[in-house]
């Protein structure tokens, strides 16, 4: 799935793609360059973080399946940042549906 598509969801302003090291490869929306480029960023790092929590939870809850972790959802008042893979996207959670954002987010991480 191409970024302009999910882009064209319900509730989407902004998406992109990044490097293992942060670094924007593509973006689509509202947003400036260099505010992609801090979602990047942002969303890179916030995916190690994750990837560490999950880790540590696998370890003392002795429960299966936590690791590697499938993507992140961060929720404020109204809008939502959410990642999978190498994607990131802004989202207005009350024009659209997080889950077919989230599944679009996975598509398009594994392509």
């Amino acid at each position: 799935m191409t970024l302009r598509k999910i882009l064209a969801m319900d509730g989407v302003t902004a998406i992109c793609r990044f490097r293992d090291d942060g670094v924007l490869m593509e973006a689509e929306g509202m947003l400036s360059q260099d505010m992609m480029e801090r979602l990047a960023k942002f969303a890179q790092w916030y995916r190690r973080m994750v990837s560490s929590n999950t880790d540590v939870f696998s370890l003392f809850s002795q429960m299966r399946g936590w690791s590697p972790s499938q993507g992140w959802i961060v929720q404020g008042d109204t809008m939502t940042v959410c990642s999978a893979g190498n994607m990131v996207c802004l989202f207005e959670h009350a024009r659209g549906s997080l889950n077919d954002v989230m599944q679009a987010l996975a598509e398009a991480a594994h392509e």
